[in-house]
């Protein structure tokens, strides 16, 4: 399970605004929070989610649901044009149709597949 910090750190990382082991300013951390807290948000809207916001990113999301956290804060901090497009077609992508959320749907049907739905006649 992939903690807030190390989605933060990955996110960072995604963005180029810090590299492996550096640590993040106060402000960008609590700006990166925010943007986990977001898009926890959507995909709740979305039902793409299968943990509380309060848990730890289940480990087959977390690269994912780190590239989606980059995707909400690359224009904020203004990366590179090529970066940034890297970062929206690999998140959201356009039309919701990035490699991110494509794979945390998914994983997510994967969960549902086989689930039977009990329907009262």
């Amino acid at each position: 399970m992939a903690t807030s910090a190390q989605i933060r750190q990955t996110a960072a990382e995604n963005m180029g605004i810090h590299g492996e082991g550096e640590t993040l300013p106060s402000y960008e951390s609590a700006d990166l929070d925010q943007a986990i807290t977001e898009v926890y948000g959507m995909l709740r809207q979305l039902n793409l989610v299968t943990w509380a916001s309060t848990d730890n990113v289940p480990d087959e999301v977390a690269s994912p649901f780190a590239m989606l956290v980059a995707c909400e804060r690359a224009i904020k901090y203004q990366i590179p044009d090529n970066r940034y497009m890297r970062i929206l077609s690999e998140g959201w992508g356009t039309d919701m149709n990035g490699k991110a959320i494509k794979m945390i749907r998914r994983l997510y049907a994967k969960q549902k597949l086989g689930q039977t739905q009990i329907e009262n006649f």
